[in-house]
């Protein structure tokens, strides 16, 4: 606690140290910078943290963030609708889009198995896939024609999370892929590069 610092000055730095990934010090370099900021620049950011969550929520088919009902990858008729990325969280989305290498859908589980956690397949959205996967059957999709590409970072709760996706859907005959391992054991998708992602989406193979 830096206490001949003004306590509005102080309350800033402790809530950019709540902030992921930054500590202390990183936390006392952008509360100055906001100091030293024009107003203009300070009451902008003042407004886009303030109005972060109005209107969002999540999409009520992939569970990805959107300001609508749908969110725009699943509005998008001119995806692959018969292909579905499992991802863990809505920032693995943000990292597989840049790539630009895919072109299916999405589905965000909010999260990995970790029976330590607490955190079931009660938690997820994992009885949501397999609705979706079935929605699909009846609608006249081929079993064979169906594609569940499973994205969870290469971390033991993903790997864990993986493969009880395989044996969920196995009843179902669709094709169940693992992301390539162009990820490093234990990195998250939201840290790699669009070239490792790139190589990683290419080279998914079947997941037994």
């Amino acid at each position: 606690m830096n206490s001949f610092l003004p306590e509005s000055i102080q309350k800033v730095i402790d809530e950019f140290s709540r902030l992921p990934g930054i500590g202390p010090k990183s936390a006392q370099r952008l509360a100055m910078y906001l100091l030293q900021s024009p107003e203009m620049r300070v009451d902008a950011l003042a407004n886009a943290v303030r109005d972060v969550k109005n209107g969002l929520s999540f999409c009520v088919v992939c569970f990805n963030i959107s300001a609508a009902r749908k969110c725009r990858i699943c509005e998008d008729l001119g995806r692959e609708q018969n292909q579905i990325c499992v991802v863990e969280d809505i920032l693995d989305v943000v990292a597989l889009e840049k790539t630009r290498q895919y072109r299916g859908l999405y589905h965000v589980l909010h999260g990995v198995l970790s029976p330590v956690d607490g955190v079931g397949p009660e938690q997820l959205k994992i009885e949501d896939l397999k609705m979706r996967v079935q929605e699909l059957l009846a609608s006249g999709i081929a079993a064979g024609e169906i594609e569940v590409i499973v994205a969870t970072n290469p971390s033991l709760e993903g790997e864990t999370t993986a493969m009880y996706l395989t044996r969920l859907l196995k009843p179902f005959a669709v094709k169940v892929t693992r992301i390539a391992r162009g990820l490093p054991a234990g990195g998250d998708l939201d840290y790699a590069d669009e070239i490792t992602l790139t190589r990683a989406l290419q080279g998914r193979m079947d997941y037994v």
